[in-house]
């Protein structure tokens, strides 16, 4: 096929400068120039030769396809019969980062500063759900046994060292060949080529602030004074820390499949609206902030988000002393059986220690907050695998759930003493016993109006 060809074929896929992505051999696809600049360069400088199927210009992907040869060619013809749990999922990604979707009207032309990065991940994921396990293995690739593993080991609670012991002898159970990774280090990163990862951040032990930003190389708390790193150890261990995992991936992950992209759409094209209370989208706060905010309810794919965040012992030994405050976020586009349900929370801050943060909590969510009002503000380039297309994807925190103690916590009112209830506030029923001097609430129940 020649380039006028290729020109027609690519002249369908160009973003709203009309650009499309150059697959010469020097701009191996990483740089957008108008069509008559990119016929002029494959005419110069040739076509990329492994470039054999357009993704970028309109032809779709199939990972098991023998067009997409993987880098070591000794092993190619044994995967062409792999049936793999990860063609889907990585069919997905690539689509989602190869931006031939047009950005739809009020949007700016998407980012693609971070594609090369992106790219080069998902290379090596398809290279290794193309590698077999063994010579001659049909049933697993070393990517889909490797997230099998994940799996086991995510289910039944085991230990790195336990899945090292059980990873070592898996290798020498294989045939020779076996291109099973060998510790877990290695493992792990495949959490991080999917988006899995997280960042940790050190914080003060008393909560007063998280050594980021301008206090990044601090080596004290600049309120406290006290030391950052645990006293006597040579490797500069922090006394505590939060780990930050990324929501706007999450969030983008939800569009990168058509059910759950589809599903994200639920409240406005497939829900019942009648007055009968079923899901959040019929409640007053919701269509309250529809109509203050309607640019962002214009576009139904904005996510309307709760925060749930509550402590727990995670060693069920209560003689162990021990609190970890995970902070989860929830999407409620989705339908009332899918919202609320384990695969769709969010984890977005782990604060580990062993004391609660109390009042200071707002010290760990300040990374968050800042991301929740940059999704609320700017929004972040999104595919939706639904319609095809790039949209700006925006964010709102609507609600908290949370128990009372933990209510106190992150609004920052007192559930305590005289004006113990947010919503009574002065006219809170209370006495004041007279021996143990504390408040306890009398005649405290009140009844919903009919």
């Amino acid at each position: 096929m020649g380039v006028s060809e290729f020109i027609g074929a690519a002249s369908k896929h160009v973003d709203t400068l009309g650009r499309t992505r150059c697959p010469c051999k020097r701009c191996n696809n990483r740089n957008f120039k108008k069509l008559e600049i990119v016929a002029d360069d494959i005419t110069r400088n040739g076509m990329v030769e492994t470039y054999t199927t357009w993704i970028h210009h309109g032809e779709s992907f199939d990972i098991g396809s023998t067009r997409h040869q993987p880098r070591q060619p000794t092993v190619a013809p044994e995967t062409e019969g792999l049936e793999d749990d990860m063609t889907d999922m990585l069919g997905d990604m690539l689509r989602a980062s190869s931006g031939n979707a047009p950005v739809i009207e009020g949007s700016t032309t998407p980012n693609y500063s971070n594609l090369t990065d992106l790219n080069d991940k998902l290379a090596r994921l398809i290279r290794d759900a193309n590698l077999p396990l063994y010579p001659g293995c049909k049933d697993f690739s070393r990517l889909s046994f490797v997230m099998k593993l994940l799996n086991n080991k995510l289910v039944t609670n085991s230990t790195d060292k336990a899945f090292n012991m059980n990873l070592d002898l898996v290798k020498k159970a294989l045939p020779v060949g076996e291109t099973l990774p060998s510790s877990f280090y290695e493992v792990k990163r495949y959490m991080e080529d999917l988006g899995f990862g997280y960042t940790t951040i050190d914080a003060c032990p008393y909560h007063c602030v998280l050594y980021r930003g301008p206090l990044e190389s601090a080596k004290s708390c600049p309120k406290c004074n006290e030391s950052r790193y645990i006293p006597g150890k040579q490797n500069n261990v922090a006394q505590k820390k939060a780990r930050y995992f990324p929501l706007k991936d999450r969030l983008q992950r939800l569009y990168m499949t058509k059910e759950d992209a589809k599903d994200m759409r639920w409240h406005k094209d497939l829900r019942v609206d009648d007055d009968t209370l079923r899901h959040p989208a019929d409640g007053k706060t919701w269509k309250r902030f529809d109509e203050e905010h309607s640019w962002f309810s214009a576009d139904p794919r904005n996510v309307r988000l709760a925060l749930l965040s509550d402590g727990f012992n995670p060693f069920g030994n209560m003689s162990n002393s021990y609190s970890m405050w995970p902070v989860v976020l929830t999407p409620y586009n989705l339908p009332p059986w899918k919202c609320m349900t384990e695969p769709y929370f969010i984890l977005a801050v782990l604060i580990l220690g062993e004391k609660s943060p109390g009042n200071n909590i707002h010290v760990y969510l300040e990374p968050l907050i800042e991301i929740l009002r940059e999704l609320w503000e700017d929004g972040v380039s999104t595919y939706d695998a639904h319609s095809n297309e790039t949209f700006r994807l925006h964010a709102a925190l609507l609600w908290t759930i949370n128990d009372f103690p933990a209510y106190g916590m992150l609004s920052g009112w007192s559930t305590k003493g005289r004006l113990a209830c947010p919503v009574c506030n002065s006219e809170t029923c209370y006495e004041r016993l007279d021996f143990s001097h504390k408040e306890c609430y009398m005649g405290h129940r009140r009844c919903l109006a009919v």
